[in-house]
């Protein structure tokens, strides 16, 4: 079985950013009869209940779904080269209030609405209290805000720390508002293009899918059935324990924070953390992110796992060790975990 490797991975923030050098490699390929398949993330301007296109993702999860099949197709020997490809300029091409429109994919309530019975759900099957999710999500904005401090983000105005629910505050979910462009390249590690980074090899990719998604089904899904199948999809994929993973102090993260409830069940799911001190200890001590977080660090609609994959990517370029993608799609039905390594 082929060893699958990302030899690739660019992103353009804000049209900050080149992939020509990605675009020269992939053109090279082709010219040289390599078979190339390129696995789409879809944008906005995609409507979320249309049907999903051959060789086309979408959810927050969609990132970590290519990535599976990339990984498939180059062990299986079904590809040379898998390009992910994925472009949301959200800023630019869209108005508030067409934006607003297309994220509009619950007819019963808005999203954060949403999200706030989830996270009432989840906390009575934790057993947390409403003061101790409070503090947790608390925790969890500083985690952020003290990477995004790091990497001179602009931090939000104070009119985003008042309540937009009962749980949330506008700091605390996923500010969308970014022109995103991101390719990573997939391909065996005997493959003889020069690569653009040091190789980093795919360990795993699990996805765990849910039958259902939406508000109706908020309180199965704050169980996160698919969230521990991914987990353990990746953990039988790689070898490796993503609680060890979660714990090591020098290992990469970056977990999906739409809204606090979802790192928060990532800790838990995989058995890193179980009491409110253990997690409000782990936040003190090690980063969720490596971008800020998708409300600090933006969240282009279905890209950002792809542009925290590739965050990842950069970052294993100087540091020895493994990392941890974390999707989340919907209101939670599907989930995805990477296990990458430099």
């Amino acid at each position: 079985m082929a060893d699958s490797v990302i030899i690739a991975a660019e992103r353009s923030l804000d049209q900050q950013g080149d992939l020509q050098p990605v675009h020269d490699l992939i053109e090279k390929a082709n010219d040289q009869g390599q078979r190339c398949v390129t696995l789409t993330i879809d944008n906005l301007s995609i409507p979320w209940q249309s049907p999903v296109q051959q060789g086309h993702f979408r959810s927050g999860c969609a990132p970590l779904e290519a990535l599976s099949v990339a990984n498939r197709l180059i062990q299986n020997g079904e590809a040379d080269l898998v390009i992910i490809s994925g472009r949301d300029f959200i800023r630019s091409e869209y108005t508030q209030a067409e934006r607003h429109e297309k994220m509009s994919i619950y007819s019963e309530c808005s999203i954060p609405e949403a999200y706030t019975q989830l996270a009432r759900h989840f906390c009575q099957h934790e057993g947390l209290t409403t003061e101790s999710f409070i503090s947790l999500r608390d925790a969890v904005f500083e985690n952020l805000k003290r990477t995004a401090i790091a990497l001179k983000l602009k931090l939000p105005a104070d009119t985003w720390y008042e309540p937009l629910t009962e749980l949330f505050r506008g700091v605390d979910c996923a500010n969308p508002v970014l022109d995103f462009e991101g390719l990573i390249v997939v391909t065996d590690r005997d493959n003889k293009l020069s690569p653009l980074i040091n190789p980093v090899t795919i360990n795993g990719v699990g996805v765990g899918i849910a039958e259902n998604d939406g508000p109706e089904f908020a309180r199965e899904l704050s169980r996160y059935h698919a969230l521990e199948k991914a987990i353990h999809y990746a953990e039988i994929q790689s070898g490796l324990d993503v609680k060890e993973i979660l714990n090591n102090p020098k290992t990469l993260l970056e977990a999906y924070t739409c809204y606090p409830v979802v790192p928060l069940a990532l800790l838990i799911k995989a058995g890193a953390l179980q009491s409110e001190k253990e997690i409000l200890d782990w936040l003190q001590q090690k980063a969720l992110t490596c971008t800020g977080g998708m409300n600090l660090g933006r969240a282009p609609w279905n890209n950002p796992a792809l542009n925290g994959l590739i965050a990842i990517c950069e970052q294993l370029q100087h540091n020895n060790t493994h990392a941890l993608v974390h999707g989340n799609g919907g209101l939670g039905y599907k989930q995805g975990i990477a296990l990458l390594s430099s």
